[in-house]
């Protein structure tokens, strides 16, 4: 078996909300070292995912890391309860990630469909280890279902 942080073969792309822009920073810093495969888009705002959502065409993120708060009066608990109800959007792993272990937020995130519930790192040896052990299972390990969209028109509604 290949070293955690050794290079393999393919790309995975992860789509990141999340409007932190340390933790991006942070996320990603480890990511080019622990997850050289992952391609990373990163969105800042419930709208903007909604958006790059329901704009998919073709092959979608193998993964999501979505924060339970951000900017804006949406969660991401309610983007991950619309992700659920979307007919490819429900195939993809969603990670919720926050910055406590709220009893009540940590069961809603599994009530809505989350994979798993991860309370954030704070040190940049911490998020590289987030990173091996991300990639350790969802890439290595796990077998995920392809996800192909197609582009919907009208969106979001006023």
């Amino acid at each position: 078996m290949p070293s955690p942080c050794s290079p393999g073969s393919g790309r995975f792309t992860i789509l990141l909300i999340e409007d932190d822009r340390v933790v991006i920073d942070m996320l990603q810093r480890a990511a080019k070292i622990c997850f050289p495969e992952a391609d990373y888009v990163s969105i800042t705002t419930f709208e903007e995912a909604v958006l790059y959502l329901f704009s998919l065409e073709g092959k979608g993120p193998q993964l999501i890391l979505v924060d339970v708060f951000f900017s804006g009066l949406q969660t991401g608990l309610d983007f991950l309860k619309l992700l659920k109800t979307d007919p490819q959007g429900k195939f993809i792993p969603v990670i919720v990630l926050s910055a406590n272990d709220n009893e009540q937020q940590v069961k809603q995130a599994y009530r809505e469909g989350a994979a798993s519930y991860f309370v954030k790192p704070f040190s940049f040896e911490e998020w590289k280890v987030f990173m091996t052990n991300l990639r350790l299972f969802w890439f290595q390990t796990a077998t995920l279902p392809l996800t192909y969209f197609e582009r919907r028109v009208s969106i979001l509604r006023e």
